[in-house]
Formats: C-alpha cells, structure tokens, sequence
C-alpha cells in the first residue's frame, strides 16, 4: 500500500480535525503566559473559583456575583488553580469545538464549500485571538449560541419535556444572558421558535414559563452586566475584527476606512439574507444579537458581526459566478480566492502584529497601571522578607477600578472603588483601611472621588503613577496610622 493509497482512505473529518489540533497548537504561542491583558469578568470568575477550590477567603466574593464562565473554569481551577494559562488553553479548545459545530451547521444550511471557508477565515481572525487571549466573553457567547442551536435540533427530535436537554437549554440561556446584553439573543430566538413552531400546547408552556424565569432570575442576581461600557463606536470595533485591536484608543484613516467598508458589507448581508437569517436558528439568534449589541458596539459585537458577514456574506460570493462546465477555475471561483487571499493575509498580518507586541512585553494602558503597582508590591513582600524584627509589618491594601485583573496581577488585597462621599474628608474616612488607590480620574462616573482625593493634597495622598490609563495613589496616613497600631 503507497502512502497515496493509505491518505485516501482517511475519513475528511478526521482531516479537519488534525487542522483544528494544528492550529489550537499554534495559537498557544501567541498568548501570554503574564496574568495581564485579561478580561474584567473573566478575571473574576477565576478568582471565585480559585478561592473555592483552596478554601482560602478572598475579597473576591464582595466583588458582586461573577457570570456563568465561572463553571467553565472550575475543571481548570481543581486541577490548575492559579493559573491563567490554562484557562486560555481551555478557552482555545472550546473555540475549535464552536468552529466545529458552525461548520457543520452552515454545511447542513448552506453547502460545504461554503462552511469550510467561513470557519477558516473566522478562526484565523485576529479578534478571535484577542478574544481568547483576554478571557473576554465573545468566545464564550459564540460557543453558547452554536451549542444552543445544537440542542434545540437535539431536543425537537426527541422531545421530553423537564428532561436533560429541556435543562440544558436552560442553563445556556442563563449562561448567555449573564455574559452580555447580546446574550439575551438566544432565549429570545429559543421563545420565537417555540411560539411560531411549538410541539404542543404543553411544551410551549415549559419553555415560555422556564426560559422567562431563568432570565429573569439571572438578570435580577447580576443586577444587569458589569463592566459593559455602552455605546461604543461601531466604526471602530468593526475595525478590530479585520486590522486587530490597536494599544492606544486612537483611530488611523485606514481604520475608518475598513471599519466603513465592514459596515456596509454588514448592511448589504443582512438586507439580502434577511429571510434565511430568520428562518434559521442560528441565524436568528446572530440577527438579534447584532441588534442587541448596537448598544454596546463592542468587540463582543464585533465578533457577531464578523461571524454573520463570513457564514452569510460567503454564499452571496459563490452566486456570483454559477459553476459550469465550460468556464475554467479562475471564471467560477476567481473572485472567492482573491477574497481569501486578500482578507487571510490582513488576518495573519494582524495576529503577526499581536505576536510581535505580545513578545515585546508592550501592555495597554490599564495594565501597565496595574504592573506598576504589582512591582510595588513585590518589592513591599521582599522588605516584610527581610525585616527579621516583624515589629511593623507592612500592610498592602488596594482599592481597584479593575478590581479583579488587580488582585490576580499583584496577588495583593484588592477592593472596588469606594463610591464618592460628600465631602474629601468623608472620603478619606472611607478609605482609612487602604494603602493604595488606581483608578481613571478622566471617567465620567469617576469625577466625584476625583475631586475629593485632589482636595485631601499631596500630604495625606502621593501619586506614584500617572499614566495614560489612570492614577495610581499611595495613601501616607495609612501607613503611619497601621504602624502606630502594631507599635501599641
């Protein structure tokens, strides 16, 4: 048997699986192995679970409840707690199993030329490399949405109401819902079906009673979405999706260029594909989370957006040229392959440019805030090392605007931000217990705590670091206060 032979006789499927273990291999060397560049909520749910695992009280839990990602993490916590690579190691392998169900679902809808060329690009997307490489819940609500469809199909062949996939349905509704205002799509897609193609009057009731409830319920013990900021510039997160994530907020002209371009290559699709997008699923759902996320235009929106333009952009392409037996390849698919060429090389050019500034050690302007305070640290640790006496030890106490990436980055006691008091001096009250404040005084909604710890002057607060980011202060009464303590 020649090794022609022997490759021919290898299923297709096991042919894509090799290319999506390739590529998770890959892909572990653009992230970084450093706890920064991490998302907020993501950050938190690490660190509910890491606490929960070693038993060990953190201020974590006065953090308000973290999402659903926390379930996702518990595996890697119980066998790896405390590090953050292996959530994103977890993180890529969930990735390669959405791409493998949207595959197969755009196969099934679609065609197969179609599908394979939609999750090629979309998994070489320098988006979805941030997206793993920050924790941030795009990967997660992509993977729900594809999961979710599949237990829909799952459930309407073998329907058992308050059975496993009744459940299952459930508990994703409550995850995506917890992770984003986009996530609200697919319960909302998940009632549409039902109330326009109910099995019977008895099951319509389950599902409208228990995916009501358990939005509701999720909503209300959240009290709505952390962290989210509302919205943004649709321009440029369609932007990201093509050219990646820039380290300063500014826009080049070549930003807005493509970003415009994206957005009315989005236009064009949705105005086109209106009525397969509704009458599927998955396209429903992807169709009210494009709409959802207008009011967040983010890069969880992005993802959306990117992800509706490749799986329904791409057959639009392959009509342009019908396949004849008497037109060569370039007559019938030259204009696809020169769209394949043009946008993997822009993708593989930005995850280049991310690998480059990942090696270069470069972080965004909250985080290099954050490492500023985390050397701080690390240098109060090694004097309490040295000082044999221990008559006074130091104390270390923060109060974060990113309370979380905080905490895991400087391993250090770390609280939120106090809300704004009256007046400075009931301010400085509040913060009696703290050593250290980072925080961005240039934020709205922190205008008020701004102008009071600018009152109190430079002999109670000294600032340590004034970056682009924020302000990182230190608090000198504190220090003093705590010694006179310990001394007594």
């Amino acid at each position: 048997m020649n090794i022609n032979t022997f490759l021919s006789r290898i299923p297709l499927r096991y042919w894509g699986y090799l290319s999506l273990l390739l590529w998770g291999m890959a892909i572990l060397f653009f992230l970084r192995p450093e706890p920064y560049n991490l998302n907020e909520g993501s950050a938190k749910a690490l660190l509910l679970v890491w606490s929960i695992v070693d038993q060990v009280a953190a201020s974590v839990v006065t953090f308000s409840a973290p999402d659903l990602r926390a379930l996702l993490f518990l595996p890697v916590a119980i066998l790896w707690t405390g590090n953050v690579f292996a959530a994103k190691a977890l993180t890529t392998i969930l990735f390669a199993y959405t791409i493998r169900l949207l595959y197969l679902w755009n196969r099934h809808s679609v065609n197969a030329e179609s599908a394979l060329i939609a999750s090629g690009l979309l998994i070489v997307s320098p988006l979805m490399l941030e997206q793993i490489d920050t924790l941030s819940p795009g990967i997660y609500l992509l993977l729900a949405f594809a999961f979710g469809a599949w237990l829909n199909v799952e459930y309407r062949l073998n329907p058992r109401p308050g059975g496993g996939w009744y459940f299952a349905q459930l508990l994703v509704s409550a995850f995506t819902v917890s992770l984003h205002p986009i996530g609200l799509a697919y319960p909302l897609a998940l009632l549409w079906s039902w109330h326009k193609e109910p099995l019977d009057k008895k099951q319509q009731k389950y599902f409208f009673v228990g995916v009501s409830f358990v939005v509701l319920f999720t909503l209300l013990v959240l009290k709505g979405w952390n962290y989210i900021e509302w919205f943004q510039n649709p321009i440029k997160s369609l932007a990201i999706t093509i050219l990646g994530s820039p380290l300063n907020s500014a826009m080049s002209a070549v930003s807005w260029v493509v970003g415009g371009f994206m957005l009315a290559g989005l236009i064009i699709v949705v105005a086109k594909q209106y009525y397969n997008l509704w009458s599927d699923f998955t396209g429903r759902t992807f169709l009210i989370g494009l709409t959802l996320g207008i009011t967040t235009s983010d890069s969880v929106w992005g993802i959306i957006a990117l992800s509706l333009i490749l799986y329904y952009g791409i057959p639009l392409l392959l009509k342009l040229h019908h396949v004849r037996a008497d037109k060569g390849f370039v007559q019938q698919r030259g204009l696809m392959m020169l769209f394949i060429i043009i946008l993997s090389t822009v993708f593989m050019r930005a995850d280049k440019n991310y690998y480059e500034i990942r090696q270069s050690g470069l972080l965004s302007d909250e985080d290099q805030l954050i490492h500023i305070l985390a050397e701080e640290a690390e240098n109060t640790r090694k004097i309490a090392e040295e000082d044999k006496s221990e008559k006074n030890p130091i104390l270390l106490r923060v109060a974060s605007q990113w309370p979380s990436r905080t905490m895991i980055a400087c391993k250090c006691d770390t609280l939120p931000l106090p809300p704004a008091a009256q007046d400075p001096q009931a301010q400085l009250t509040m913060l009696r217990s703290m050593t250290h404040l980072l925080f961005n005084p240039r934020q709205a909604n922190n205008t008020a705590l701004a102008r009071n710890l600018s009152i109190l002057g430079g002999e109670v607060i000294e600032t340590i670091a004034l970056q682009p980011g924020g302000v990182l202060l230190h608090f000198k009464s504190t220090d003093t206060q705590a010694n006179l303590k310990n001394s007594k």
